[in-house]
């Protein structure tokens, strides 16, 4: 799995393994040992929910280090996920988001209200179907195209409503991340 976890200004792309005793992590592209553990959780709520994070131990490339992390559970937050960290007496909030939920994303963002929205995919896949075809309209959130990326179905919808201009995708065509699949023009 891929993560992005971003701390102050940069962001860091983090790849690990499914196996939770995993020991190695690839980080911005560089692989690194590591042997991790935790010493001990955090307790529970006030509503008796055990809260995410604890104390842990964590030796990278032969160096030990203590950390104590938990979750911060932000009003505001619409992806990703915030944790408080502390080490070696400095503190640090890092959002951690999933590599493909970040990509669906994106792939939407820069879009705008009124104008022409270009659904592009947000990385490389099969095109498994698409929903809409020229002159039909489509309502903010609706799935416009179905692409297959990484064995995953990733549902591409619109970020606001308007009427399907043009459609640069067919099932069963391969694209590359970035292609436009469909151009729609926007509405308030």
């Amino acid at each position: 799995m891929a993560f992005i976890a971003s701390i102050q200004d940069h962001s860091y792309i983090i790849k690990t393994s499914t196996d939770p005793r995993q020991s190695q992590i690839t980080l911005d592209g560089t692989p690194l040992e590591i042997d991790w553990q935790q010493i001990a959780p955090l307790a529970t709520d006030t509503q008796g929910r055990i809260a995410q994070g604890g104390q842990y131990t964590l030796l990278i490339q032969g160096y030990s280090y203590e950390i104590f992390a938990r979750r911060l559970n932000k009003p505001d937050e619409q992806v990703g996920l915030t944790y408080e960290i502390l080490l070696a007496g400095q503190r640090f909030e890092v959002q951690v988001e999933d590599e493909r939920a970040r990509a669906l994303l994106g792939s939407l963002k820069d879009t705008h209200k009124v104008g022409e929205i270009k659904v592009r995919a947000p990385m490389p896949g099969l095109v498994l179907s698409v929903l809409k075809a020229e002159g039909e309209s489509v309502e903010r959130g609706e799935t416009v195209v179905v692409l297959e990326a990484m064995k995953m179905e990733n549902d591409l919808a619109t970020p606001h409503a308007g009427t399907v201009k043009e459609v640069h995708a067919s099932q069963g065509q391969t694209v590359n991340q970035g292609d436009v699949l469909l151009v729609i023009t926007g509405k308030d």
